[in-house]
């Protein structure tokens, strides 16, 4: 999602000059200063991500730069660390143990509404949108959307950790850390949702609707939703929400909407292309997606009246996950 304005950065702070003047420095509103890790990148950066960042007026004693007014951290979220860093991996480890140890001792069958006289699903059961899908076998397109995926999932730790170094924060390490476990539990969400929702519909690939092609895999009939689809939306979507909320003046978060919405649609159009979905399989996916990418950043900002919160009983040994505060 955010591959172009990482780049544009890039540039930017690639064509400043090394002597463009004083390293930038950050004071807080009661006079404080705000450390900056990397103060020289500040100039090219902040102009672009945080247009907030003003002078707070004064003169620097040494005739240095004049410094700029800032908050006192970057993260915009409430996050329980130990809770919810438990609750993540959770999350990650219910997706990798379904998809790892119960998916390939699974016995693989059809699950199709009807069957053409060859055995294989009858085509026709489909509607004429999803039909599109059948035949369709794109190796480049199928490269494309790992790619996409990787991408997807790296964009958020590239961006929030350049952020961390050339903004001005107290706490850099922990408004990566805060910030970067949003992204990640609404990607561990969205893979729970995702697998169960596979496994309670059990729908063929468009592969089980061709001539001779059998369904000799569990991983054949979990067509629906896509996951490639999800996660890259969920990714997307969590690192543009964040970006909304940390620069309500940047021009950067249009870039990261409009470069989050283009990629997780071409993710979407590159697994139809390839075969691996039906078209409703990759809707469905950047509904998904997009919806949990929005709702948990939504849920833990810091100004949020409903707060997410995780109850271990040890009565019982349940964890609960529950949503407190007034409606």
């Amino acid at each position: 999602m955010n591959s172009l304005s990482l780049a544009v950065l890039a540039l930017l702070a690639a064509t400043t000059p090394p002597d463009a003047g004083a390293p930038t420095k950050a004071v807080s509103a009661d006079g404080g200063d705000v450390p900056i890790l990397a103060p020289g990148l500040t100039p090219a950066v902040a102009k672009m991500l945080a247009p907030e960042l003003v002078s707070d007026g004064g003169v620097e004693r040494d005739g240095g730069a004049t410094p700029i007014l800032a908050p006192q951290t970057l993260s915009v979220y409430r996050v329980n660390l130990p809770a919810e860093t438990a609750l993540t991996a959770g999350f990650f480890g219910l997706y990798v143990m379904v998809d790892v140890l119960v998916k390939p001792t699974l016995g693989a069958g059809p699950n199709c509404l009807g069957y053409a006289h060859s055995g294989q699903c009858d085509p026709s059961t489909l509607s004429a949108f999803d039909r599109y899908a059948v035949g369709r076998v794109s190796p480049g397109w199928a490269t494309f959307s790992d790619v996409a995926l990787v991408v997807s999932l790296a964009a958020p730790l590239l961006y929030l950790g350049l952020e961390s170094l050339s903004l001005p924060t107290k706490d850099p390490l922990g408004d990566f850390i805060g910030d970067s476990l949003v992204v990640a539990e609404s990607l561990a969400l969205t893979a729970t949702v995702q697998t169960v929702l596979k496994f309670a519909f059990r729908r063929p690939r468009p592969a089980n609707y061709l001539p001779g092609q059998g369904a000799e895999d569990i991983d054949l009939q979990l067509s629906f939703p896509s996951g490639h689809v999800s996660m890259v939306a969920a990714a997307t979507t969590a690192l543009t929400t964040t970006i909304f909320l940390r620069h309500p003046e940047s021009q950067i978060r249009y870039v990261a909407l409009v470069a989050g919405i283009v990629l997780s649609g071409l993710t979407g159009f590159a697994r139809v292309e390839a075969g691996q979905h039906f078209p409703t399989d990759a809707l469905t996916g950047l509904l998904l997606g997009g919806a949990v990418g929005f709702a948990v950043p939504i849920l833990h900002r810091n100004e949020a009246r409903i707060q997410p919160s995780v109850v271990f009983v040890p009565s019982t040994g349940l964890t609960m996950f529950s949503l407190s505060g007034p409606l």
